[in-house]
């Protein structure tokens, strides 16, 4: 891929003794930062045109416990108020009366048996679009209803709703249901998200009442329990008959940015400075490599926008990015190195390198310190190579600092100083068999030790990397080394570093398809395009270190798992695909990749479109292998966090 670059400079604010002069005030990055824009939807009669069976449900309470169904303009009065409110008015007793809490467990099984099962049919036509086409403009949806939280999610998931809402907010989740403002409250707070950044969207007067007294915007719609004149006297924002009206209200209301009208580049997203380089600890901020991948595949522009402000509005882990940071400090040539891999003032890094290449130019940057950064490639699960590799792929500045940044913020050490060279010849596939079958002669001691090994409490490592897992055993696993992973091979310093490049492609593909989806060889693959694009724009006597370190590091990362992909499966895998070539002007094989592309588009997991591009390119150049095409469609899922993600970041 590429784009043009962009030499636009950043703002400059008054020098202090502790920041960069050259960084913006904190104010000035809040100002450009996108405030988090919020959808609030109640549910039955907004989303589910659940009044009707709410009614089925109450009546089949009452004849449950005995007593004579209620009227069902009574009961439809009730919709929106908490179940015990609502049991307590019908019955006309106290609250904390007995027969309430019976009514409230009776209509739970009602719901269940009557509500649930039909719960499909009853979407108001318009919804889930609308919700899937906020999602994509950025927007967060979510839900404030008076059901029960269990009930509500529920009702959701039945309807296939589920997926669209990011915070959920049910009656038992507040002290004071609606109308009172609570509910709102809460989701704000949830989002870090403010009231002018939001709009509630009801069918009663009780869902507009609880967004005045938040001080959001409401957008009334009529389809459901109370008629219009009645949503009206509750002074709503906006009223709307049909779903689709409400969502175009609400983009109208929120000001949404990729909506019609924003005229935003590839090269605006990448130069965005906005956001910073890791959230929740040290979760890497992937957008800009998705941009990066999909403008690669020709996705058209709007629709790059809109996956850029779905992922800024809420990550597939279920976290927000966050806000760039201030510089704590001044890094300069005298003092870059003592913070290496600290995990300290990624701001300040990038300050430097910013300052660093007005004066060297990008080549000369990339010359004169990548190289001491190589050894620490694999750091952030390699996150930061790929930011960097990819940067120089699109041909970005901003994003090319980052990446430079980044490597140094997270560096990990490889410790390629180890290697001595090894007597075997051959090929990156017959280097891999050859300790694919050592670890077989060897477990299980192998695997054990490896275990007890990562196990342990490295000096060196940053504490965040605790809480990541597959960060701290390759971190540690690095630190300690194996003899087979210093053994460097004969074709590393025999042969053109092109063609390693290709023989290591067709290898971290093949074990890719040893365990298809699996997240950390998918990071071999990614992170294999990127050290490429590095080693073309390092000095010729560089091209092939960073060959060796890359294959240090992958063999560090494998060793880190604990177990090995057996010889027998990568000799099978290898051996289909060894001369196994398509046509490339076949349209069959054109029709292909349009379905891998439009699959990616749609996955909320990144990594996706990642590879896709990453394929499509290396069976481009490779001729039409077929390995590629088959890989591009084995896409892998966002993993669970781990328990230690319930203890707050350390950095």
């Amino acid at each position: 891929m590429t784009t043009a670059t962009t030499n636009t400079t950043a703002p400059t604010t008054t020098s202090t003794t502790t920041a960069d002069p050259s960084a913006p005030t904190a104010a000035s990055a809040t100002s450009r930062t996108a405030p988090t824009r919020v959808a609030m939807f109640d549910l039955d009669g907004t989303l589910v045109d659940s009044p009707r069976a709410i009614v089925e449900a109450f009546t089949a309470a009452f004849e449950a416990m005995g007593r004579a169904p209620r009227d069902p303009a009574a009961v439809r009065a009730t919709i929106g108020l908490p179940l015990e409110r609502a049991f307590a008015d019908l019955l006309e007793v106290e609250r904390d009366d007995p027969s309430v809490a019976e009514g409230v467990a009776r209509y739970q099984e009602a719901f269940r048996t009557v509500v649930l099962p039909r719960a499909r049919s009853l979407v108001f036509p318009g919804v889930a679009e609308g919700l899937a086409r906020l999602r994509g403009q950025g927007v967060v949806v979510t839900v404030a209803t008076s059901k029960f939280h269990a009930s509500a999610d529920a009702l959701l998931s039945a309807a296939g709703l589920r997926e669209h809402i990011t915070t959920l907010v049910g009656a038992d989740d507040v002290s004071r249901p609606k109308p009172h403002p609570e509910s709102g409250q809460l989701i704000l707070g949830r989002l870090d998200a403010r009231p002018e950044h939001a709009v509630m969207v009801g069918d009663t007067t009780h869902d507009l009442k609880m967004a005045t007294a938040a001080g959001v915007a409401s957008v009334a719609i009529t389809y459901g329990v109370h008629g219009r004149a009645e949503l009206e006297s509750a002074a709503p924002t906006h009223v709307a008959d049909t779903f689709p009206q409400a969502v175009e209200q609400i983009l109208a209301v929120l000001a949404v940015d990729g909506a019609p009208g924003d005229s935003r580049s590839v090269e605006d997203l990448l130069d965005d400075s906005t956001y910073h380089i890791e959230f929740n600890g040290h979760l890497t901020n992937h957008i800009k490599h998705a941009v990066v991948a999909l403008a690669g595949l020709g996705v058209a522009p709007d629709r790059i926008r809109a996956y850029h402000d779905n992922y800024i509005a809420l990550t597939p882990y279920g976290c927000r990015v966050e806000p760039a940071r201030q510089p704590q400090r001044v890094i300069d040539e005298d003092n870059w190195l003592e913070l290496l891999g600290k995990r300290t003032d990624f701001a300040a890094y990038c300050a430097f390198f910013d300052r660093q290449e007005r004066e060297l130019g990008m080549a000369g940057l990339v010359r004169r310190y990548v190289p001491r950064l190589l050894a620490g490639w694999a750091g952030a699960l390699q996150h930061a190579t790929i930011h960097l590799g990819w940067a120089l792929d699109a041909g970005n500045r901003r994003m090319a600092i980052e990446g430079i940044a980044y490597l140094a913020f997270a560096y990990v050490d490889c410790h390629p100083e180890r290697a001595a060279t090894a007597s075997d010849a051959g090929r990156p596939q017959d280097s891999l068999l050859r300790i694919a079958r050592h670890w077989e002669e060897n477990q299980p001691g192998l695997g054990a030790r490896i275990e007890e090994l990562v196990a342990g409490r490295g000096p060196d490592i940053h504490p965040e990397l605790m809480r990541s897992g597959l960060q701290y055993r390759i971190a540690r696993m690095l630190g300690e080394g194996h003899p087979l992973m210093y053994e460097t091979p004969a074709w590393v310093a025999d042969q053109d570093p092109d063609t390693s490049w290709d023989q290591l492609a067709h290898l971290v593909t093949v074990l890719y398809l040893t365990e298809p989806g699996d997240f950390l060889l998918l990071h071999l693959i990614t992170a294999l395009h990127a050290m490429r694009h590095i080693a073309d724009a390092l000095p010729a006597e560089e091209r092939r270190r960073a060959v060796a370190c890359y294959w240090t590091g992958i063999l560090g990362v494998l060793f880190s798992r604990g177990h090995f992909v057996t010889p027998a499966k990568l000799t099978a895998i290898d051996g289909l695909f060894a001369t196994a070539t398509d046509d490339v002007d076949d349209p069959r094989w054109s029709r292909e990749w349009e379905w891998h592309i439009a699959r990616a588009v749609e996955e909320e997991e990144e990594h996706n479109a990642k590879l896709v591009y990453v394929m499509r390119e290396l069976w481009r150049g490779s001729g039409g292998r077929s390995v590629f095409r088959v890989a591009a469609g084995q896409f892998t899922t966002t993993p669970e966090l781990p328990p230690t993600f319930d203890h707050p970041p350390t950095d």
